[in-house]
Order: C-alpha cells, then structure tokens, then sequence
C-alpha cells in the first residue's frame, strides 16, 4: 500500500499549537494546513508509543493503558489488547512481554509477577483481559478488578505475538501466539462463532454471547496464524468463522449486527440500534472482496463496502460544519458527540485501503475521494493531540472540540468512556493511522 500524503503543518509548528492548548481542559488545536513528511509522522508515532514504554515496568514490559482515569484498572491495570498493539508497534520490551505471559502465573500477583492465566474458568486457558500491573497494597483490591477473559483481546495478544515472532525467530513468541488461537478455538460454537468468553465467567454472561468485533479480530489472527504456521486446522476454524460473520450481515442497512445473544437456548441478532462502529472499521475486506454474496465481481463489492462506511457515518460519524470530526462508538454515543480516537484511527486507515483499492480498480476519482478522507481524518487526529505535563498524550474520548468525554455513555448506559486523558489504544492506533500501517490486515 503506498503511503499517501496529507495536509498538515510543520511538525514544529503543530507542537507550539499543542504547548498553547496544553493543561487539563482539552482543547482541539487548528486543522494542520501543509504536507508533513513521512519521517515526521513516523516520528509522532514513535513518540506515542514511547511514552507507553517510558511508563513499562523493566521486568515485566507492562505499561499502564490509561492515565488520569480513577478506576481500578484504570488506576493499576494494563489491557492485554492494547498490549498486543504495543508487540505490533514494535514495543522495545517487546520481548519482556512475551516471558511474562509465557510464564503463565495463575497464582498470587505482584508487581514483578503479574497474574496472567485464568485457571477458574472454562476452557482454563484464557488470559485476563486486564493485567494487575501495581496497587497491591489496597485492601481487598481482588473483590473490585475485572476479572474477564475475552477472545478478541486473546486474539489481539496473539497477533502481537506473531508479529515479534517475525521479526526475532524467538519460539516462545509462536508458542503464545498458538496458545490464544487454542483458546478461541475452544470457544468456537457449532455455528462457527466465537462466544466472547469462557464458562463460569459472570454467571456465563460472555458464553452466551458472541460479537462481530470479536470474531473479526479473531478472524484476522487465524488467518495470519496459518500464514505463519501452515497449521490446516486454523484455516478451518477461520473459514467456519467467517461463514458465522457473514450472518451477521445486515443487507438492508449495508451493516454487520454488533453480534448475537443466547436466551433459553436461542440466538438473537442485536439490532440496528445496537450498531457498533468497529464492526465495520475491522471488516474482513479481502475476503469479501472474494465473496460473490457481496456483489457479483470485486468492483460491486468493493461498492458494497463503500456503502457499509457510508451506512456507518450516518449511524457513527459525529459531523461538525467542518465535516466528519471522528467516530463515535454507537448511534448511542453520537448523540452526545463522543468521538472515539481509536476508532476513527481504525476507520481513518479503512478510508486509505479503500482509497488503494479504487486506485488499482482504475478509479481515480473514488480513489482521491477516500484518500482526501483518510487525510482529513489524520489532520483531526493530530489536533486532537494534547500537550499534559509537558508530554503530548491522546485521551480515549473527546468531543469534537478537543474537551475530554468522561463518563459518557459508548453503547449503552453502563459502559461508559473512562476518564483517561491518556489512552494507550488512542497512543498506538493514532500512531498506526499517521504512517498508513494496519495492524489488523497487514497481510491480506
């Protein structure tokens, strides 16, 4: 994929703007206005994921995924999804993290020692979705942490895994990144979807259901896991996979449902209503793109995809008179205007795949049409970047004026956006977006 340019300006006048706006009350700096060269994104990027690193414990390489949120994990806990975006941004504790969840320590937990494996629950295989990094000494603190298990955050470590695997040969890499693809395998249904998570888990509450976002995730692992191990077994799970995704696939609405619940042992399709914008930001294009469910050739199909992103502006995208600000998460957080910084990095680089697409189809005009927003997006997400404690930082929620979006509801009214005015997931997907590099579908 070529790297395409965008409007913005001098990477040194972008961080006067951001120390101007800086302090606590967010604010979103001007548009950019001039290209800025690839080695000054690559170098936004990497001062992104630095200050991830910076924060790492030595031992362990587990970073905190939120500063400034007063929740539990919040406060101690790193996420093992966006410790698996840290592997693909190429983490220089990269190989820290794959012995701490290769140890596999099911016991007590310590800063140096973390409780990785969820042995209670079945399959016994599952690691925690949030890692106890620090805050031991709190009493009681076991009775408030989060305790789930989820297969696409499984399958995110693993794609970690592989891509350090790649890069250093290192075996114990591959054998992590092997152990998440058994684990979802385990939680593969009859029907070829993946539940979210394991029995005994909140009185089966994650058993009994299934998300797009979820089997997408896992989708891309599988797939990228027989690439890499030529393992037959994997291909037939991803293929069974995809045929549960393609049910979910809401033709009318050019959407794929947010997923299925089980109730007295029947499964029912969420709504429209219920839409999650990251089911269509992590779509399995190349695959569709093969799919004559889709449309009969690539060029309908590709059509097709235009007009699930265009469905998920419509029920996502939060407009201001200057245009599209961002992604929210749901039709439910776009009438609070709560723009989601990772999800408009990942919808932001779905724009530039099908910019490239139109391109090699021959279609100038659809290609220049995309590729102008993928490089708007950019440009709003480099404004919305803010100077903290003399340190640029990228909040987890804001509205499109730059303020923080604390507290408000995501899809429904008890998820709701942390406090974070430092997001690791922002840090590593913005950082992703800047240089046109897909973690989900680097590959395909």
């Amino acid at each position: 994929m070529n790297r395409l340019t965008l409007l913005a300006c001098p990477l040194s006048l972008i961080v006067l703007l951001l120390l101007f706006f800086s302090g606590s009350a967010f604010a979103a700096g001007p548009s950019p206005a001039s290209p800025l060269s690839s080695s000054e994104l690559q170098k936004v990027a990497e001062q992104l994921s630095d200050s991830l690193d910076r924060r790492a414990n030595p031992k362990t390489g587990l970073s905190p995924s939120y500063d400034g949120d007063d929740s539990p994990v919040g406060r101690n806990g790193a996420q093992i999804y966006d410790t698996g975006l840290r592997l693909l941004a190429g983490s220089r504790y990269a190989k820290q993290i794959i012995l701490t969840f290769t140890t596999d320590n099911a016991a007590v937990a310590s800063p140096e020692n973390p409780q990785t494996k969820a042995l209670q629950y079945q399959p016994a295989s599952g690691i925690f979705s949030w890692i106890r990094i620090q805050g031991f000494a709190e009493p009681d603190w076991w009775h408030t942490w989060e305790w789930s298990v989820k297969a696409g955050e499984n399958a995110w470590l693993g794609k970690g895994a592989l891509y350090y695997y790649r890069l250093s040969g290192e075996s114990a890499a591959l054998a992590l990144a092997q152990q998440r693809a058994d684990f979802i395998l385990a939680l593969q249904d009859a029907d070829g979807g993946i539940r979210i998570g394991p029995r005994g888990l909140a009185g089966d509450y994650w058993w009994r259901r299934k998300s797009t976002g979820n089997n997408e995730s896992a989708l891309s692992f599988l797939d990228e896991l027989y690439r890499v191990s030529g393992e037959e077994r994997f291909q037939l799970a991803a293929d069974r996979l995809y045929e549960w995704l393609t049910g979910m696939y809401d033709r009318q609405n050019h959407l794929f449902s947010r997923g299925e619940v089980e109730e007295a042992g029947e499964w029912h399709k969420d709504g429209i209503s219920n839409f999650a914008a990251d089911t269509t930001n992590w779509l399995p294009i190349e695959r569709i793109l093969q799919d004559s469910r889709f449309g009969p050739d690539r060029g309908e199909r590709l059509a097709e995809i235009e007009r699930m992103m265009e469905a998920t502006v419509r029920h996502a995208g939060v407009a201001t008179g200057g245009g599209l600000a961002g992604i929210s998460y749901s039709p439910h957080s776009q009438k609070d205007s709560v723009v989601s910084l990772e999800w408009t990095s990942q919808y932001a680089l779905l724009c530039l795949r099908v910019s490239a697409e139109y391109r090699q189809h021959g279609d100038a005009a659809k290609a220049d049409a995309w590729q102008r927003q993928y490089d708007d997006l950019v440009r709003r997400l480099l404004g919305y970047l803010q100077q903290v404690n003399g340190e640029r930082v990228a909040a987890h929620a804001v509205y499109p004026d730059g303020r923080l979006a604390a507290g408000k509801p995501m899809w429904d009214d008890t998820a709701l956006t942390p406090g974070a005015f430092l997001s690791a997931a922002s840090h590593l997907y913005i950082g992703f977006a800047v240089q046109g590099k897909d973690p989900l579908r680097g590959e395909d």
